[in-house]
């Protein structure tokens, strides 16, 4: 897909906004240059075209989200959020499903979604990961807030602790995924999220312990299983959200991108099913210890640069500027 020069305007401001740093941890600016270093388009907007390419009406998209927090070991609102809203996008910008039902009722009904456990195995999860790509025939994987395992087959939290006997073995189904070249794309915030492969270098260097973890296996927190794509943003669900602004934008259709009402709903259910707002890992509404309404705003100026890229300089044909 040739991306036009106001596309490419709108894309770069797109990857700009969900990358800004508002958690204070210092990382993100280091981890998105380094995933933009190895592209030539804005981050998101690549992301959206290629799903768009690769992703046609009835097709299955795999979406992996969830990441165990210490010392808790329950769910966060980030990662789950960005995944319901982007299912909610495919659905919109490509018909590719969204209601939830069992696994068969989704294969054979439109617009429906299954909501799928992964073995806590590895030998398990490798023949999982087989027969889920037999049956599903998907033709893309996206891990949004997904960790990964290091080299010793470990997965950490971005502050180093041990999360292995709480994972299912995603990373089998990407690694086979990659092998039969389906499209994979990962989202991340803190660089041990499936993905960040692409950027080891980056994240050795720009995040505290990852370089040696805080459990005995001794390694990185980095994972091992790279991705097609990787999107480093702020907060990951922020991530999910510029690949739907992305898709907006491309088929013109500002509709694709989620409001903010969806969105503190969404974040609102979430909590209610018992997913923490990290920090203190507190139920309170919001991702990454960012209130729900500040996540809110990010979804309102992504709404404006979309329906400007649509329709580039309407902001000063209106009758306020009569002189045009």
């Amino acid at each position: 897909m040739t991306l036009t020069p106001a596309q490419r305007t709108i894309g770069e401001g797109i990857d700009r906004l969900v990358s800004i740093e508002i958690t204070g941890r210092g990382v993100i600016g280091d981890l998105y240059q380094a995933a933009r270093a190895l592209q030539d388009a804005p981050l998101c907007l690549t992301a959206a075209a290629r799903l768009l390419e690769k992703v046609h009406k009835g097709q299955v998209v795999i979406l992996a989200t969830g990441l165990p927090m210490y010392p808790w070991f329950a769910g966060e609102q980030d990662g789950p959020v960005g995944t319901a809203t982007l299912a909610r996008a495919l659905l919109l910008a490509v018909d590719a499903g969204l209601y939830v039902r069992p696994l068969d009722d989704a294969l054979s009904l439109p617009t429906t979604a299954a909501v799928l456990p992964f073995p806590l195995e590895w030998e398990e999860a490798a023949v999982r990961a087989q027969a889920l790509l037999d049956t599903l025939r998907p033709s893309a994987l996206v891990a949004i807030e997904r960790t990964g395992a290091n080299e010793h087959r470990q997965y950490h939290s971005s502050s180093g602790k041990r999360l292995t006997d709480y994972c299912g073995k995603i990373d089998t189904l990407f690694a086979s995924a990659g092998e039969r070249e389906i499209l994979t794309i990962g989202v991340g915030d803190g660089g041990n999220e499936i993905g960040c492969a692409a950027i080891r270098d980056s994240v050795l260097q720009a995040v505290p312990h990852a370089a040696r973890c805080a459990c005995p296996c001794g390694g990185t927190t980095i994972p091992e299983v790279p991705t097609d794509l990787l999107i480093a943003a702020a907060i990951s669900n922020w991530g999910a959200y510029g690949v739907e602004a992305g898709m907006a934008l491309l088929l013109e259709r500002p509709g694709i991108l989620h409001g903010r009402d969806i969105d503190a709903r969404v974040h609102d259910l979430c909590a209610a099913a018992g997913a923490n707002n990290d920090g203190p890992g507190l139920l309170d509404v919001g991702a990454d210890a960012v209130a729900a309404p500040l996540h809110g705003h990010i979804v309102d100026l992504l709404g404006r640069m979309v329906e400007s890229g649509i329709d580039f300089g309407r902001l000063y044909r209106e009758p306020r500027y009569p002189w045009f």
